[in-house]
């Protein structure tokens, strides 16, 4: 019985070396594809068709779900295994930061790394490393962390005003002014998850652009009409004012 139970194992720690052994050589593949297909959506013209580069966009995607090819470890980098390990995760993260509009979650990031990596898992103090030496090396991407201790992987070219320029938008519109709007109608708008959304929403609250009411139902933000109306004439109201705007919406819904 033990030894037909060590035959057993042996052949299974052999099936299992093999296909290991496979599946690099499919990543290295998939990589190289992958490259080659990035050198041909730059040198396209154009004036190519959609669904052809829809097509490229989802090999990209299947590819880059495939893994990395040499995925950097301790053994193999020694002392510079967290700088190297910095460099490999500043490019990975940029095809599912285009995908995340910007901005995407320190804890999704550790996932996908994780997943990408396969069997060369690493632990999320090594993650933290990683993403720490950024500000050392040039690289288009940060860690950020919110007030309230959220911390996200973020484009460098990614600005708040543009996310508060459309947080405004949404908060403006006369639904919006009646009732408020939650983290989850934020992200719809800003096309993100809705606990990022509400962190955008505080830090926009923060700056003096939004008001928050808490209620059972959760969080509701409002424009915040404090900034147009004077205090030395509360009744004052200007023309084309949010103020003014707000007074004639609730007006109408009465």
């Amino acid at each position: 019985m033990w030894e037909s139970t060590d035959k057993s194992l042996q052949d299974a720690f052999q099936d299992l070396n093999a296909l290991m052994s496979k599946a690099k050589e499919m990543v290295m593949l998939a990589e190289k594809m992958r490259l080659k297909l990035l050198t041909g959506s730059n040198n396209q013209a154009t004036g190519a068709a959609e669904d052809e580069l829809g097509t490229k966009e989802e090999m990209q995607d299947w590819l880059l779900s495939v893994g990395i090819a040499s995925p950097v470890t301790k053994e193999s980098a020694g002392a510079l295994y967290h700088q190297q390990l910095s460099r490999q995760l500043a490019d990975f993260v940029r095809i599912p930061l285009e995908r995340a509009g910007g901005t995407i979650n320190l804890i999704d990031v550790y996932c996908l790394f994780n997943r990408a990596r396969g069997t060369e898992l690493i632990s999320p103090d090594d993650l933290l490393q990683a993403c720490s030496l950024w500000e050392k090396f040039d690289v288009p991407v940060m860690l950020r962390k919110f007030d309230s201790g959220v911390m996200v992987i973020q484009n460098k070219a990614h600005s708040d005003d543009e996310v508060f320029a459309r947080i405004r938008s949404l908060v403006t519109k006369p639904d919006a002014l009646q009732s408020g709007v939650s983290a989850s109608d934020a992200a719809m708008t800003l096309g993100v998850a809705p606990a990022m959304a509400k962190e955008y929403l505080l830090t926009a609250e923060g700056k003096g652009l939004l008001c928050r009411d808490i209620s059972p139902d959760g969080f509701r933000f409002y424009i915040n009409l404090f900034q147009d109306i004077n205090s030395d004439d509360v009744y004052l109201v200007r023309d084309y004012s949010i103020y003014a705007a707000w007074i004639s919406t609730n007006s109408i819904s009465r």
